[in-house]
């Protein structure tokens, strides 16, 4: 009995772990899009010429619309970084059972 408890508390943790590893990319993925969108901003919004171009492809840059998308990115970068912390505090071992990691 003791060895399916074992058994099915390991299965468990390495889950929480391949979550872990799963947010912790998502997390990395939501930061480049952070600093590339942030980056197009500067650029777009340093360059005058470029905010009243007429042109298709200055919509798609357009300094509102990536405010916008990179308030919606850092949130999501937010969020995910609270839920990656939780995940790690659950893989930490002297969380589980509250006995440092030992099973009594």
């Amino acid at each position: 009995m003791l060895k399916d408890y074992l058994s099915v508390a390991q299965d468990a943790l390495r889950t929480q772990k391949e979550l872990y590893h799963v947010k912790e990319q998502r997390l990395a993925l939501a930061l480049d899009e952070y600093v590339r969108l942030n980056d197009a901003y500067k650029e777009k919004s340093s360059s005058r010429t470029s905010l009243f171009s007429g042109s298709s492809s200055s919509t798609k840059y357009d300094p509102d619309i990536l405010k916008a998308e990179i308030s919606t990115t850092r949130l999501r970068f937010k969020n995910l970084y609270l839920k990656l912390g939780a995940v790690a505090h659950t893989c930490n071992p002297s969380t589980l059972g509250g006995q440092g990691g030992r099973i009594a």
